[in-house]
């Protein structure tokens, strides 16, 4: 008989379980990890442990580039990161998601040769819509989301969108108390 590995916990997942643990009253909350296989797109349980109530999360990962030196010189401090989602992934999930919460993975300053900085965008569902309304699907049905991070200046935005025009994202950046 084979076996197959058809659950398992991913590295954002983890991360983001640490910081909610960290940030949230531990005698008020609690998080769960679904272990159905077949909960397709709840990644996360917040539970409330006063009220009984719960938010389900979905957490995407980055991938991390280093900026182009035009990037740089247009957006000034800070690093870049990279989001790519399919659209049934955010319009028709099969369950209910409450939340998205985005691992931003980015270099120090955008230099390869710093240490990697972890932030996180949390941005309620009904917010994320109206983000991607404002975005170009490309090829396959996917939404490429390019983030900018200056930790410094605690700004955050997308610029890979219509027109060229910026979508600020600055009140989602580690805004634990969006949950």
């Amino acid at each position: 008989m084979g076996l197959k590995n058809i659950w398992s916990l991913n590295i954002d997942e983890l991360l983001v379980t640490d910081k909610l643990k960290q940030k949230l009253d531990k005698k008020e909350y609690e998080v769960f990890f679904p272990l159905n296989s077949q909960l397709k797109d709840i990644d996360l349980v917040l539970f409330n442990l006063k009220n009984c109530k719960s938010k389900t999360i979905q957490v995407k990962g980055s991938r991390t580039y280093t900026p182009s030196k035009s990037e740089r010189e247009k957006f000034g401090e800070g690093s870049s990161a990279w989001i790519s989602m399919q659209k049934k992934s955010i319009f028709n999930t099969q369950n209910k998601i409450d939340f998205f919460i985005f691992v931003l993975h980015s270099f120090e300053d955008g230099d390869l040769k710093k240490q990697i900085k972890i932030n996180y965008l949390i941005i309620p569902i009904k917010d994320f819509k109206k983000i991607v309304s404002k975005k170009v699907i490309r090829k396959g049905e996917k939404y490429h989301f390019f983030i900018w991070i200056d930790d410094k200046g605690k700004r955050a935005f997308e610029f890979n969108n219509k027109g060229s025009q910026v979508i600020p994202l600055s009140k989602y950046l580690n805004n634990w108390n969006k949950l």
